[in-house]
C-alpha cells in the first residue's frame, strides 16, 4: 500500500512540472515575436532615403533643365517672329499721285498694318521718309515729300499710335528708287518709306 502510494504522487508532481514548463515556456516565445516586429518597421532605411533624395534632385534637375530648353525655344521663336516681321516690313512704301499728298485706299490699308505692327511692339520707333519724282523744283519737292510723310503721320496717330514714337523726314528728289523717265518709274519714286527702329 505505501509503494502505491507513493507512486501516483510522483507521476502526478511530475506531469505537474512537465505542464507548468510547456505553459510558461510558449507565451515567451509569443512575446519575442511581438517584440521583434515592431523593430522590423522602423521606417525608410538610410539607403531608402537617400535613393529617393537621388531620386528627387534627379526630377527637380530635369525640371530646371527643361525650364532653360523652354526658355531657350521661346527665345529663338521670338527672333525668327522679329527677324521674319523685319523682312516683310523692309523696303515697305505707300505711293502717291503727281503732285499729290493725299492717301490713297491702298495706302491706308498698308498705314493700318504698319499701326497694328507698331501696337504689338512698343518698344519700336518709326521714321517716315518722303520722297518724290525729279519733276520740280528741289525745294518744292522737298516740301511735297514733308507733306507726304506728315499725311501718312496723322494717319498713324488717327489710329493710335502715339506720336511721339513717329518722325519724318523729307528726302524730296533725292533718293529715287527708279532713275528711268517714264511715268511707271515716277511713281515709284512718288512714295513715303517706312524705316524702323528698336526692339
Amino acid at each position: 500500500m505505501r509503494r502505491y502510494g507513493v507512486l501516483p504522487a510522483v507521476i502526478m508532481a511530475f506531469v505537474l512540472a512537465l505542464s507548468l514548463t510547456v505553459g510558461c515556456g510558449a507565451p515567451k516565445k509569443a512575446v519575442k515575436e511581438d517584440v521583434a516586429k515592431p523593430a522590423a518597421k522602423p521606417g525608410l532605411s538610410e539607403e531608402e532615403m537617400a535613393r529617393q533624395r537621388a531620386e528627387q534632385e534627379a526630377r527637380e534637375r530635369a525640371l530646371r533643365e527643361q525650364a532653360i530648353r523652354d526658355q531657350e525655344a521661346r527665345e529663338r521663336a521670338e527672333r525668327d517672329r522679329a527677324a521674319a516681321e523685319a523682312a516683310s516690313l523692309k523696303d515697305l512704301r505707300i505711293y502717291f499721285e503727281f503732285d499729290r499728298a493725299e492717301l490713297s485706299a491702298e495706302a491706308r490699308e498698308t498705314l493700318g498694318k504698319v499701326a497694328q505692327m507698331l501696337k504689338a511692339s512698343p518698344t519700336k520707333s518709326l521714321t517716315i521718309e518722303g520722297n518724290c519724282d525729279e519733276r520740280g523744283t528741289n525745294e518744292y519737292n522737298l516740301a511735297l515729300g514733308q507733306q507726304r510723310a506728315d499725311a501718312a503721320a496723322r494717319y498713324l496717330q488717327n489710329l493710335g499710335i502715339d506720336r511721339k514714337r513717329i518722325k519724318t523726314i523729307s528726302y524730296g528728289e533725292e533718293r529715287p528708287v527708279c532713275t528711268e523717265p517714264t511715268e511707271a518709274c515716277w511713281r515709284k519714286n512718288r512714295n513715303a518709306t517706312f524705316v524702323f527702329s528698336g526692339k
